[in-house]
């Protein structure tokens, strides 16, 4: 495997630390927290959170982007591996 510069290293890791603290930091937290979810009146559950949704959906979408970012830049940087084609 070829040695990553420091763009790559952000893209990879920063996108993957991102996904993994938004989905699971955060809910292990909200887990851990005890969340409380009581049902109202009619009957629906009334969700409230530890952690703004709106914070924990841009976490995860901005992880999305960075790994989208690195994927599209090394698709259009380095040549393919195999030139038979």
């Amino acid at each position: 495997m070829s040695e990553l510069n420091a763009m790559e290293r952000i893209g990879l890791y920063g996108g993957a630390a991102l996904l993994l603290v938004g989905t699971v930091g955060m809910g292990l937290l909200e887990i851990i927290a005890g969340a409380p979810h009581p049902v109202s009146g009619e009957g629906q559950v009334v969700h409230e959170t530890v952690i703004s949704l709106s914070v924990r959906s841009y976490t995860i979408l901005l992880g999305l982007v960075l790994l989208a970012a690195y994927g599209i830049s090394n698709l259009a940087t380095k040549p393919p591996r195999d030139t038979s084609i």
